[in-house]
């Protein structure tokens, strides 16, 4: 709408009541085209390069090296964590770090892997005065109703999101526009003991969540291979946390919270707080379970950042590598920076622009 301000139920990618991907949404339908072939159990290693010409990827199936030739062009959609990862294997990132490893130069990229950033969240969690769905879903009867709910009408709580509603608010009078995210979960799940009970698996009494984050933090992180081994998962340093301004906007989060659950609709529902916990109470407490309890809730993005030069970008606004000749990246990480709300529709649209742009270089 014309304002962002103002909290709803949550628009969700459901179809039918099924989870609807990129996956199930764009590939399965071209799964029949005579042009597409897809290679499942396979993992992407490195993108083959002659000269600075990208002309394929390697990758490895049931143990054996393999590569697929590209006679145009190579798209690389690994996402925020992995594509970054790749580029480095392959020889596409900072010169210092691939020298460390010994991969062969392709060309000094600097950015490939820097400026990640992320949402950070703080969840207070609640014991509530009326049911929530952990009664309906902490029971066996109440499985096996949600389970015949979902399975006859794909209706019920297995059919929705666990965020069920949220929004977006001004943290303070002074704030131009809203600068933080609501988030409300009608059931609390307390975090598990390993080896006796599951992390989602609802608590046995009425509870929810209520969660904030702030939109636009300043923190920046990174993501670097820590061998030349495809499958060894790269360092993510995430570096939250590290901008002052960014501790600020989470106490202002933290303290948001609070003020939703003191108002009288909220306040007429609660019997207490759990998480924190009426215990914490002064800022260095709250910023204390802050730093304790804060999370991501998977927004990475920009760490192949777009932008017009290979100092601080890695693509240019039509997604091709700076210096490189043959090869795109479409994925989150191309971000410039990180968007205000959820990221998986701003994904799909770089994918829809992208998918014009490919077609408007190979018209022919």
């Amino acid at each position: 709408g014309d304002s962002q301000e103002g909290v709803c139920i949550n628009q969700i990618t459901t179809r039918n009541g099924f989870r609807e991907s990129a996956s199930s949404a764009y590939l399965k339908p071209a799964l029949k085209r005579p042009n597409l072939k897809v290679i499942t159990h396979a993992h992407a290693s490195r993108v083959l390069f002659e000269n600075r010409k990208a002309v394929g990827i390697e990758f490895l199936q049931d143990g054996i090296k393999l590569s697929a030739r590209a006679s145009r062009e190579v798209i690389l959609s690994a996402g925020s964590i992995n594509t970054p990862q790749i580029l480095q294997l392959s020889g596409v990132g900072p010169g210092q770090l691939l020298q460390k490893f010994n991969i062969p130069l392709v060309i000094d990229s600097p950015a490939v892997g820097q400026n990640l950033q992320d949402h950070l969240c703080i969840d207070y969690m609640y014991r509530a005065k009326v049911p929530t769905l952990n009664k309906q879903l902490g029971s066996l009867w109440g499985q096996i109703w949600s389970g015949l709910q979902y399975m006859t009408k794909r209706q019920g709580p297995l059919s929705l999101s666990i965020n069920q509603g949220g929004g977006f608010c001004k943290s303070t009078e002074q704030s131009e526009h809203p600068d933080m995210q609501l988030y409300f979960s009608p059931l609390s799940y307390l975090k598990a003991t390993p080896g006796q009970r599951k992390l989602t698996a609802p608590d046995a009494f009425p509870g929810f969540l209520l969660s904030a984050q702030p939109c636009r933090p300043e923190s920046r992180g990174s993501i670097h291979i820590q061998s030349p081994d495809p499958h060894e998962a790269p360092q993510i340093w995430a570096n939250s946390l590290s901008s002052p301004a960014d501790k600020a906007a989470m106490l202002l989060a933290a303290q948001w919270l609070r003020k939703l659950a003191g108002t009288p609709s909220l306040g007429s529902i609660i019997e207490h707080e759990i998480l924190p916990g009426p215990q914490v109470k002064s800022i260095d407490q709250m910023m204390t379970d802050i730093y304790e309890r804060a999370s991501t809730v998977y927004h990475p993005v920009s760490t192949c950042r777009m932008g017009a030069h290979i100092d601080n970008a890695v693509v240019d606004s039509q997604l091709r590598a700076h210096g490189l000749q043959s090869l795109r990246v479409v994925d989150a990480s191309v971000f410039p920076t990180l968007t205000s709300g959820n990221t998986n529709a701003p994904t799909l649209m770089v994918a829809e622009k992208a998918a014009d742009m490919v077609l408007a270089d190979h018209q022919d």
